[in-house]
């Protein structure tokens, strides 16, 4: 494809950071559903597997996005991605392997530095082969593949589980795997091919950020750019991070109290939420286009900023009311309405950003976003799962605790975003890439 700039080409780059990113959901949800084998089997605690799935993990990554970040702005962007992928997949193959706490901390912490370098390279190709209105429309789709490939990688991922348990299917090299170790396996060999696929995108020129922006920004460093602009950044940086910290708490949970609560398997549970997630996820994107073509011309740049300080705080009604829920299908329609409103707010995240965001500057800043949410969301499943130990005399202890952690997450999450709506207005037509 190399540095060639047709419509088609486009196109082609978007379709293949949506295979990857699936690709990384795949290994993400897999991982979920087999928390309540894995501690079966291993005897880990919701504090030990708080943090095997956030906290070390997210604050390694953490650091990692920020490297990552810098190299996104330095290097070729399809070598580096193609990289990662190679180091995800040997990292989930390691997964399956691993019998120990230290064995499964080693190799979540390898696959979340891989599977990191996604945010900034996407997110900086984006804005260099889509122009205006058209950045705005592969935005919306890249964010619907994003939330798609969450519920498509548990469909899948439950779907894996299930045909290799009932099959008794086993590796020919590894015969003595249990059936959630022989998936990963399995997953982990769609490395090599996605990498060769992430190759094929070739060179991007990076646009002009004279184009874009005045010239202070244009020549500012990251020290000049935060002096100028630091408070509306890092206030739309800790809005969303809280709201991927609280996004973290439900979906690396959920799955886990279904199973708990209402007696059904891994294998359904992942193929169920997956579904759920889908829908959830195209209606919210649809229900941010409609209100941004509805209401921009009225709103102006404070459109995707107020849908997502309404809807962020319309998450927390079904959350609340799973406490209440009775069977298994009114805990998945919960979960859909939290996942529809969720996306709703959350459609045009990735296009605020990269409107504060000049192009030089950009990977190092998306770097330094992802560091502010890894960093929050990294805490999410521990202390999700410290508060359930200590309510594990309560049948709904896990869900308690899913809900005390994430509600006021949202409410501050909006709150900031509003506090800082009128600087940001000010602020806007210096960076807006919208012509």
């Amino acid at each position: 494809m190399g540095s060639v700039t047709g419509s088609g080409w486009r196109w082609a780059v978007l379709a293949i950071l949506a295979v990857v990113t699936l690709a990384a959901a795949i290994n993400r949800q897999l991982l979920f559903l087999v928390i309540e084998p894995l501690k079966g089997e291993l005897g880990f605690s919701d504090r030990d597997i708080g943090v095997l799935t956030g906290l070390a993990p997210g604050l390694l990554a953490g650091l990692g996005v920020v490297v990552l970040g810098w190299l996104t702005d330095r290097t070729e962007r399809h070598i580096l991605l193609a990289i990662c992928v190679v180091v995800w997949s040997f990292a989930t193959a390691e997964l399956g392997l691993a019998y120990t706490f230290s064995g499964f901390l080693l190799g979540i912490i390898a696959l979340a530095l891989g599977e990191t370098a996604v945010t900034p390279v996407a997110n900086s190709l984006i804005p260099d082969i889509f122009d205006g209105q058209l950045r705005i429309r592969a935005n919306l789709i890249y964010h619907v593949i994003g939330a798609i490939a969450v519920g498509l990688g548990s469909l899948i991922s439950g779907l894996l589980l299930g045909w290799v348990q009932e099959t008794g299917f086993v590796l020919a090299f590894l015969p003595e795997l249990n059936y959630w170790r022989t998936a990963f396996e399995l997953v982990a060999l769609l490395g090599i091919p996605l990498a060769a696929l992430v190759l094929c995108i070739g060179k991007v020129n990076r646009r002009e950020s004279g184009e874009e922006i005045d010239g202070a920004v244009y020549n500012s460093s990251l020290e000049q750019y935060f002096r100028l602009y630091g408070r509306v950044a890092v206030s739309l940086y800790i809005s969303l991070a809280l709201t991927i910290f609280a996004g973290m708490a439900v979906m690396s949970w959920t799955p886990s109290f279904i199973v708990r609560l209402y007696d059904v398997s891994p294998a359904d549970v992942g193929f169920t939420a997956g579904l759920v997630m889908i829908i959830g996820s195209v209606s919210g994107a649809g229900a941010a286009a409609l209100f941004m073509f509805r209401a921009t011309p009225r709103l102006g740049v404070l459109a995707p900023r107020i849908l997502f300080q309404i809807t962020i705080l319309l998450v927390a009604i079904p959350l609340i009311l799973q406490l209440y829920a009775s069977t298994a299908q009114q805990a998945y329609i919960l979960y859909g309405l939290q996942i529809f409103f969720a996306n709703t707010g959350l459609a045009l995240s990735a296009h605020m950003v990269q409107s504060i965001s000049p192009s030089h500057l950009r990977g190092r800043l998306f770097g330094i976003y992802g560091l502010v949410g890894m960093l929050l969301s990294s805490l999410a499943p521990l202390f999700t799962g410290m508060l359930s130990d200590s309510l594990h005399t309560y049948d709904r202890g896990l869900v308690m605790a899913v809900v005390f952690v994430s509600v006021p997450a949202l409410v501050a999450a909006a709150g900031i975003m509003r506090a800082t709506n009128k600087t940001y207005q000010a602020a806007a037509p210096s960076f807006e890439l919208m012509r």
